[in-house]
């Protein structure tokens, strides 16, 4: 007797290596997949942090692939707020005490994408949400985070899904002729966005699998991965929920995190993750005897094994890095 719909992966024609770099765009979903694959020693990063709706990720490459003077446009876009500095672009973990340290925060993120994008073997976007801020007093100008400033500032929107794949059409083009052999693997977020209402999140939601689906159709380097509805078919219940009913738990983040290694990832690269993430517990690993004859062993016989791995796979993180 079957007391739930599982969803069974099928596997990709060209997998993904561990290996091989990846960079990953968008929402807190994406930051929490970025760390289990650095727990593996898989070389992820999320240079931008937390963005939550089409339009500023895609502000987010644009500013770092294609505008001749993207610092101009980022000291633009910082304000101050109560002695700290924020970006319209960016989250508040990109904020800081002076607007240069802030600047000089978001241009490092900015040289830390190009970089690890030109050496990845995928790009991985989440969207979030379709609702979008933009200032009141510039129409068109997207805002990524708020950062609690007062509603008045800002006009807010459902935007559509032909705004969606008109914007990222055009980039998409781009990005495959500049990087070829790029995959670009797009993803809804499963979290709940309750703020808008049920109804709101629905339709936000939807907004995003559309234009994701468009977008896909005609390019066989885009490829659709369904978090959103593992967690919402699959998982199917509340138990997977985190305390404040709008997050997946950890549990069913991992459950994702199983599923997308069985689509992208043949026996060898299943293989390597278990290796890295065997290697991140021992490198973490706290006796309760630390200068005991047992635990200098353990701890000796972890560098070895560490420094073998990382003679064997160069390109894969070593645990002090993740």
């Amino acid at each position: 007797m079957r007391f739930r719909t599982e969803y069974t992966p099928i596997p990709i024609k060209n997998p993904l290596s561990p290996e091989t770099p990846v960079t990953l765009l968008g929402s807190c979903f994406a930051e929490n997949i970025t760390k289990r694959m650095r727990s593996c020693l898989w070389d992820a990063q999320n240079p931008f942090g937390v963005l939550f709706n089409p339009f500023s990720i895609a502000r987010a490459v644009e500013l770092a692939l294609y505008e001749p003077d993207p610092a101009a446009i980022v000291r633009d876009s910082i304000f101050e707020s109560d002695g700290y500095f924020h970006s319209w672009l960016f989250d508040s973990g990109k904020s800081a005490p002076n607007a240069d340290t802030a600047a000089g925060c978001i241009l490092n993120a900015l040289d830390e994408f190009r970089r690890h994008l030109s050496a990845s073997g995928a790009l991985i976007i989440t969207f979030g949400t379709a609702w979008c801020y933009f200032l009141a007093d510039k129409e068109e100008y997207v805002v990524a985070n708020c950062h609690k400033q007062p509603q008045k500032l800002f006009c807010r929107r459902r935007v559509s899904t032909s705004e969606i794949t008109g914007l990222w059409s055009n980039l998409l083009t781009r990005l495959h002729q500049d990087y070829p052999e790029l995959k670009i693997i797009f993803t809804v977020s499963p979290v709940r966005h309750l703020r808008d209402g049920f109804e709101g999140n629905s339709r936000s939601k939807a907004t995003l699998i559309l234009a994701v689906e468009e977008l896909c159709q005609s390019r066989d380097y885009c490829i659709y991965f369904p978090a959103f509805e593992i967690m919402n078919d699959d998982l199917r219940d509340y138990r997977f929920y985190a305390e404040d009913m709008t997050h997946p738990s950890d549990i069913a983040v991992e459950y994702i995190w199983e599923k997308f290694k069985d689509t992208y990832l043949y026996d060898n690269g299943l293989k390597l993750l278990n290796e890295g993430e065997a290697l991140t517990r021992r490198a973490m690993h706290r006796g309760l005897l630390p200068d005991s004859e047992g635990a200098i062993k353990f701890r000796n016989d972890t560098i070895g094994l560490i420094r073998e791995f990382n003679e064997s796979h160069p390109t894969m993180l070593t645990p002090e890095k993740i």
